[in-house]
């Protein structure tokens, strides 16, 4: 390319740029330091609302209802008394089922398993590997199906297949 030629196609390719960028700054609204509040300083007082003005007039109402103003109140805690003692009742249960029961220990590779065994049938699987948690998986319905245990959470284990071959 010649450097003349070189020369105008940077000169008009600065031209259109100049244009486009007068473009945008015509088009962006103006901002004046009115708009904008300036930020609070550390010692300055906190925004006073209607409600909170009210409430320093008036400081003997305002305690009798002060959950009721107070966005910033704490909430009551929910009454978990029904869910944790269904939780203890089935603890124990399982534990004397476990007590129960004929156990039976193998090793499968390098993992534990754990059968436990009521009247001849598997009602529980133990797995325990030798490096992570142990997994538990239970019959409580007696369909035959073994579930995860509900009292291990509510988050299953994930596997990836990283090789496969046949």
């Amino acid at each position: 390319m010649k450097p003349t030629i070189r020369l105008l196609f940077t000169a008009i390719l600065l031209a259109c740029m100049a244009g486009f960028a007068a473009t945008v700054a015509a088009a962006a609204p103006k901002s004046t330091k009115a708009d904008v509040p300036r930020p609070p300083g550390l010692n300055d007082p906190g925004v006073s609302t209607p409600a909170t003005s009210a409430a320093k007039d008036s400081a003997p109402a305002a305690t009798e209802n002060a959950t009721e103003e107070d966005p910033l109140a704490p909430l009551p805690k929910p009454d978990a008394r029904l869910i944790r003692d269904k939780a203890s009742r089935d603890a124990s249960a399982t534990a004397q089922r476990i007590a129960a029961s004929e156990v039976t220990t193998r090793k499968q590779g390098s993992d534990t398993v754990e059968e436990y065994r009521e009247h001849g049938h598997v009602w529980m699987i133990k797995i325990v590997p030798r490096n992570g948690p142990a997994q538990t998986f239970m019959d409580n319905d007696g369909s035959g199906r073994l579930v995860r245990d509900p009292n291990a959470g509510p988050i299953s284990p994930v596997y990836y297949t990283l090789y496969e071959w046949k």
